[in-house]
């Protein structure tokens, strides 16, 4: 089994509390041939089981998927029977786990999000009707040069229009962005569990209840802030280091791994302009683009003309390397489909063939033919300007950070004859911020543990999916992000367990697991602050909007106050 984005889903996620939602995520996509092998039709349920659970979806014929191979939108359906183990490196398996599919049951139904969180001891939030939190100082009206607050690409030529007090219409962005602007799931006020339902609180019993939590726990975890701005990032590491707590980000379930191959090759990068304006050989390795971030290649690589580059489409190259034919890869000069875990070996291969040692490559290498690889490898030595774009699919499977590793060794491979660089696709709008944030005030750019007086840093031991498993944090804070809709079922469990509070906008699964759960502003929305594009380009991220409550920074910021006093320093 192999987990990964979808447009689909991807326009659902301010949305998940809804059946659309549940829609997405529980669908798997099958080989024909395996559908016929196990008697099940287009669209009948499967019961999928793995050592950590089994659970119901909807069976999809697709016959871009490889045989022995089902693919499953990520979510909490495919979290479900997701195990917890990281092989060290604070990365769990989504894109390899064994798995047994068989046809479901008649009376066996496909879990809604909500159930699958309650049948981990959480407890579901129902917003009731959606209720307008912003003000507009200028009435209606429409703002151009906005930036989006949703991927990696933080593009910032979006056109909001404002009626009514609230985002009504986005122009430029793709439907991912306006799924976000126009999202209207937003709480009014904390709430805090209250047995089996919720009550509602004042801001001020919200922050006081966190403060004192972080101060009772023995071993704190703050995790997220991929979803909130620099300055409330700078905040949080504050509070992790006068708490004693450990914090991390969301690069430690995404791209953690190829930060680890930086740490130990180093990054041949460069801006995203640089890109746009010279490079004429793309390749998207374990990426693909039209679902996590569907402007990328309109405006940064293989449709953008480019100072150098005037009529792109026809003068780049695309290569595309992946386990699927992905509807990029439909569109590439040249797709590499390979096996799943064989990256390290087609890496392994093509530095070979760039070192002048064809004779050694074997007929197939990963399920790739020799005459394709020297192909490939040709393509790249006559490039004058290449880049990788790197993706989950390198870091989440066997091999993870080697992965990248041996990426960037092609690279210097590569640089012996022409210019390349390498770009990890990072996913959310400020996953890139929070390393540069956390680099910067922390000295490690995640997965930092201050219990010890000062920063200690090691993944698979201080990162969030690890300390879950191993039962270790007894209080947790989220902030920015959503485990409750991406981590291992055993995690999601032990949040459940402990005392959790979430600090979020919107309502999102992990509502389900916290004690209590304090609404924000949303940066890009009505709040604004620093957002590091995925080439680690800051940009402002204004506000288009005013509040009518308190932003991230706000919040922390008191929470921080307290710990102080309460500490006397």
């Amino acid at each position: 089994m192999t987990s990964g984005r979808t447009i689909r889903q991807g326009e659902q996620l301010y949305y998940k509390d809804h059946p659309e939602y549940t829609a997405q995520t529980s669908l798997c996509y099958i080989n024909p041939l395996d559908l016929l092998g196990i008697g099940v039709d287009d669209g009948q349920k499967v019961k999928i089981s793995s050592e950590a659970g089994e659970t119901i979806f909807k069976a999809v014929s697709c016959a871009d998927i490889l045989q022995g191979m089902v693919f499953i939108p990520v979510g909490p359906h495919a979290n479900y029977i997701l195990h917890s183990k990281t092989h060290g490196t604070g990365a769990p398996d989504y894109k390899w786990v064994n798995v047994d599919v068989v046809p479901a049951g008649e009376d066996e139904e496909i879990l809604t999000a909500w159930e699958i969180l309650e049948h981990e001891g959480g407890c579901r939030f129902d917003i009731g009707d959606p209720v307008c939190m912003t003000k507009s100082p200028c009435g209606d009206c429409v703002i151009d040069d906005v930036v989006c607050p949703l991927c990696g690409c933080l593009c910032d030529d979006i056109r909001v229009t404002i009626k009514d007090n609230q985002i009504t219409g986005v122009d430029n962005g793709c439907s991912l962005s306006n799924g976000k602007f126009t999202a209207r799931g937003r709480l009014k006020e904390p709430i805090m569990r209250d047995g089996s339902g919720w009550k509602n609180i004042s801001y001020d019993e919200a922050i006081d209840y966190t403060a004192n939590m972080l101060l009772d726990a023995d071993r704190p975890l703050i995790f997220g802030f991929s979803g909130t701005y620099g300055e409330a990032q700078c905040m949080g590491i504050s509070i992790a280091e006068m708490a004693g707590a450990v914090i991390d980000n969301c690069s430690s379930i995404c791209h953690g791994p190829s930060i680890m191959a930086i740490q130990e090759v180093g990054h041949p990068g460069c801006t995203l302009g640089q890109i746009k304006n010279r490079a004429d050989v793309i390749v998207y390795w374990g990426s693909n683009p039209i679902e996590s971030h569907p402007r990328h290649m309109s405006r940064y690589s293989t449709y953008a003309d480019g100072f150098f580059l005037n009529n792109a489409f026809r003068e780049r190259k695309l290569i595309v390397v992946d386990i699927r034919e992905t509807d990029i890869a439909k569109n590439a000069d040249e797709f590499i489909q390979i096996k799943p875990g064989g990256d390290y070996a087609v890496f392994s291969a093509l530095r070979a063939i760039v070192r002048g040692k064809r004779d050694v490559i074997p007929p197939m290498v990963a399920g790739v033919k020799r005459e394709q690889l020297f192909r490939v490898a040709d393509m790249l030595l006559k490039a004058k300007f290449g880049v990788f774009f790197t993706g989950i699919g390198l870091t989440e499977s066997p091999g993870k950070y080697k992965n990248v590793r041996n990426g960037v060794e092609l690279v210097d491979e590569l640089l012996r004859h022409t210019k390349f660089t390498l770009t990890p696709m990072r996913g959310h709008w400020n996953v890139y911020g929070t390393n540069q944030t956390f680099a910067y005030l922390g000295g490690y750019p995640y997965a930092i543990d201050y219990s010890r007086g000062t920063a200690f840093y090691n993944p698979g031991e201080t990162s969030a999916v690890d300390l879950l498993r191993r039962k270790e944090a007894d209080a947790c804070i989220i902030i920015g992000s959503d485990p409750g809709a991406h981590f291992p079922r055993e995690c999601v469990r032990r949040l459940s367990e402990i005392p959790c509070v979430v600090i979020d906008p919107f309502v999102a699964l992990s509502t389900a697991v916290a004690n209590v759960h304090i609404p924000v502003a949303a940066c890009g929305i009505d709040a604004e602050g620093t957002g590091y594009r995925q080439d680690a380009l800051p940009l402002w991220v204004k506000k288009v909007l005013e509040p009518t409550m308190p932003n991230d920074l706000d919040v922390l910021t008191r929470i921080y106050n307290i710990i102080k006093e309460a500490k006397g320093l």
